[in-house]
């Protein structure tokens, strides 16, 4: 077998090899390209961009952001497995432990006011946080993808009412009209999350928007058009993916941004407490209290989310930036 394998490398090294007449036209003939060259270069290239993102993208705050990322949802999803607790055991209605215990074996971080386990909290809140950062984070960045794409390509009347009604919802406090829906209409968790993340739209469709007006005047959008392609084809096949990276990297920074967002509504008591969420535990702390893991252990949760996120994103940037040269 090593001899025909030995055999099969010849033939294929004899093939890629450059022929006699085509390097002669390569050294005499101004502008000629050898066909096997150019092979040669385009695999090279494709490398030397494939390390380039990679060297850009594992940074060390980078690959931090994103170990502290992994290990929230490593603890959202092994949660029943990381702590004896239940979740029914740490929400009311169920009786209470001893308020702000210090830690202990039976309680390694001590009790909440309501003597729940503040360590089991912590790892039950991550996974609540964790659909608290993404749920209202998607809804704004697919909403936003797909009516900026459709309010920069039309134009026009179309443009200005979509512009208009980014203008009504920017004239709104975000965090004041979901109190005040909530406050009326005794909305849930879920709910909160969905009109956080439609108000959210907004923003993400004028940065769209301004994209895709570069975009559509590049030479293959009018190629595509001159050819007869659909509409929603040029839009939706030819531009929207050269918009996406942008895109990519405003999930993560509003990812963050939202976090903090949820968490400040939950820290003001307007969200259920049948659902343990690291704002919610804040609330419940105290700072004057023995225990100050009590309100410590979730603050500092929700700050390394967040920051884990901006790194992450800032990460993707420098390794997307083609104009970044290190």
């Amino acid at each position: 077998m090593s001899k025909i394998e030995e055999e099969i490398a010849m033939n294929t090294t004899k093939q890629n090899k450059p022929k006699f007449t085509s390097l002669i036209k390569f050294y005499l003939l101004p502008g000629w390209r050898v066909p096997e060259f150019t092979e040669q270069e385009y695999e090279i290239e494709k490398i030397r961009s494939k390390r380039r993102f990679f060297r850009h993208l594992l940074t060390h705050l980078t690959i931090v952001g994103s170990f502290i990322i992994l290990s929230f949802i490593f603890m959202g999803i092994f949660t029943p497995w990381l702590t004896r607790y239940s979740l029914q055991t740490l929400v009311p209605p169920s009786i209470p432990g001893v308020p702000y215990e210090l830690p202990s074996l039976s309680h390694p971080l001590g009790t909440t006011n309501n003597g729940y386990d503040v360590l089991a909290r912590m790892l039950w809140g991550a996974r609540t946080s964790l659909f608290m950062a993404v749920i209202p984070t998607g809804i704004a960045v697919a909403g936003g993808l797909v009516l900026g794409v459709i309010s920069a390509y039309f134009g026009g009347k179309v443009d200005y009412v979509f512009m208009r009604g980014v203008d009504l919802i920017y004239s709104v406090p975000t965090l004041v009209i979901v109190l005040i829906l909530t406050q009326t209409f005794g909305l849930n968790m879920m709910d909160i999350l969905i009109i956080y993340g439609a108000f959210a739209i907004a923003g993400n469709l004028r940065f769209m928007r301004s994209l895709v007006l570069q975009i559509k005047e590049m030479l293959y959008v009018k190629a595509a058009k001159t050819g007869g392609a659909l509409k929603f084809k040029v839009m939706f096949s030819h531009i929207l993916p050269n918009a996406l990276p942008p895109m990519i990297l405003t999930f993560f920074g509003q990812m963050a941004i939202t976090m903090l967002g949820i968490a400040a509504i939950a820290f003001l008591g307007l969200t259920t407490s049948q659902i343990p969420n690291w704002g919610q535990d804040i609330d419940w702390g105290n700072i004057y209290e023995d225990n100050f893991f009590a309100f410590l252990i979730p603050g500092l949760s929700t700050a390394l989310f967040a920051i884990a996120a901006l790194l992450i994103g800032d990460g993707l940037r420098d390794a997307i930036d083609p104009r970044l040269k290190i």
